[in-house]
Order: C-alpha cells, then sequence, then structure tokens
C-alpha cells in the first residue's frame, strides 16, 4: 500500500511534516471527543457557552467544531448555537453496546429476577466515573427514572456504581472518587469522601449495595456487583424500587434473589471467560 505524504516547508524532513499533522490530527480528535462527552442526562443540550466554559476551548474554535460535527451528524443544533447529540452519536453507542457479549448473555437472568420480584432490574457497566447502562427491564411501576440503553450516571450516587466501586482494589476506587464531581443530587445524597468510603465497606462485607433516594426522591436500588474469575467487578445489576421498603424487605427478600441471579451471572463470565 503507498504510504500517504505530507507537504513539508523548507528545511523540514518529511517525518518531521508527518508528525506535525499527527499531532495537529490528534487534537482535533481530542477536541471533538471532549466536546461530545460532555453531555449526558443532566446536560442532554448545550449552548457554544456552555461549551466553552466547560472546556476552556476558544468561542471561535467552539463554534467551528460544533459546526463540524453538526455537519456530519453527531450533533443537532436544537436552537441558535444550542446543539445535543445527533443520530449518528446514538446509532454509534448503540453500536457499541450491541458489541457487548455480556448483556445480551445476562438477559435470561435479569427476566427472570424482573418476573420473581416484580421491580425494574438494570445492568450496567462502569465508564470511567460513570455507569452506563447496557440493559434495564422495566416493571409496571409508573414512577421511574427517565432512563434506556446508553443512559449514563455517576457512580459514586448509583447503587450499582457503588457495588462496582466496592469490589475494586481500593487505590482504584479512590481514584475514582477524587476525579468524580461529588455534587448532591438530591438531599439525601452522600457527598462526604469519608462517608462513602466507609460505605463501600459495608457494601464489600455484605455483598450488595442500597441506595434510598439518593438519584430520585421516591426511588431505593439495591445493586450486587457481576465479579470476573479475579473476584474483579466488571458489571454490576440492580433492582430499582419506587416504594418505600419494609425494615426487613431487602435482607429477607430482595437481597437474596438479587445476589442469586448476580452469582448465576458471575458463573457465567468465569465460564466463558468474558473477565
Amino acid at each position: 500500500m503507498a504510504k500517504l505524504r505530507t507537504k513539508t516547508r523548507p528545511g523540514q524532513s518529511a517525518d518531521d511534516g508527518e508528525k506535525e499533522i499527527s499531532r495537529a490530527g490528534i487534537q482535533s480528535v481530542d477536541r471533538a471527543f471532549a466536546i461530545m462527552e460532555l453531555f449526558s442526562e443532566r446536560r442532554p443540550a448545550l449552548s457554544v457557552s456552555e461549551i466553552v466554559e466547560l472546556t476552556g476551548l476558544n468561542r471561535s474554535t467552539c463554534y467551528r467544531f460544533c459546526q463540524t460535527l453538526k455537519a456530519i451528524g453527531y450533533l443537532d443544533e436544537v436552537e441558535r448555537r444550542k446543539f445535543r447529540p445527533g443520530l449518528k452519536a446514538i446509532s454509534l453507542a448503540r453500536a457499541a453496546l450491541s458489541s457487548r457479549e455480556l448483556p445480551e448473555l445476562a438477559l435470561p437472568y435479569l427476566r427472570e429476577l424482573q418476573r420473581t420480584v416484580g421491580e425494574a432490574v438494570n445492568m450496567s457497566l462502569l465508564d470511567g466515573t460513570d455507569v452506563v447502562y447496557v440493559a434495564r427491564i422495566l416493571s409496571d411501576h409508573l414512577i421511574t427514572l427517565r432512563l434506556y440503553v446508553g443512559s449514563r450516571l455517576p457512580a459514586y450516587a448509583t447503587s450499582m456504581g457503588r457495588a462496582i466501586l466496592a469490589f475494586l482494589p481500593e487505590q482504584e476506587a479512590e481514584a475514582i472518587l477524587n476525579k468524580s464531581d461529588l455534587l448532591p443530587i438530591t438531599e439525601h445524597t452522600i457527598t462526604d469522601r469519608r462517608r462513602l468510603k466507609a460505605e463501600l465497606q459495608r457494601i464489600r462485607a455484605r455483598g450488595y449495595a442500597i441506595n434510598d433516594q439518593e438519584m430520585a426522591i421516591g426511588l431505593r436500588g439495591v445493586a450486587a456487583p457481576i465479579l470476573s474469575s479475579t473476584g474483579r467487578p466488571v458489571a454490576a445489576i440492580n433492582l430499582s424500587i419506587p416504594r418505600p421498603l419494609g425494615p426487613t424487605e431487602i435482607e429477607g427478600s430482595l437481597a437474596p434473589r438479587l445476589l442469586e441471579a448476580a452469582a448465576a451471572i458471575s458463573a457465567l463470565v468465569k465460564q466463558l471467560g468474558l473477565d
């Protein structure tokens, strides 16, 4: 295959020219993805001014990037100078999720768990400081978060995120917490780093995490990790419960069924070498 050549300035070698173009190209890709990664459940649409503030990019540079991403379908302009992820971004996310083997193999266990307990069941993976939903089976309850496969939530404030963090090596979990913006989502959200670390220790001791209205008022979550053959968490599953829970309901009923499903999926991970 013929090697692509780049134009060089007088006194500049071809290799130097290629390195310069490579550096510029990498920077452009990095900036484009930095913009795309700003969008989340809490920031579904952003103005150019907001993107400038969050990225530190020059306003005109930022606007050119947004227009380029719009032109190729990765951003939509919903209002003048206000953007949201476009259809290509959504398709790319779905393609990435569909390539994951574990969620598809876990679905029979998740469906059986949902049928048994009658509550919404979810599965997520850890990505940076967030959990990403890769499977979601709804219940008949009317009250629920508006989430879908591909949704991202901060790991520190979710039952599934904490179930994963609790079983990671302590230094790794602490590094993730240090990178997280520990902001209160509701009045119940734990944001104190010492309290979070103590909570992770409790989760590891009992095997499951509990979230009591920290993501949304009225919503509770119980989560357990999916563990690899080395004991490393590769995912988490949870029950999302939009009602008050009795004092013994979690320990006596919900947690045992959840842990049973998590153990079955973990066995599958080990058997098929998905870790």
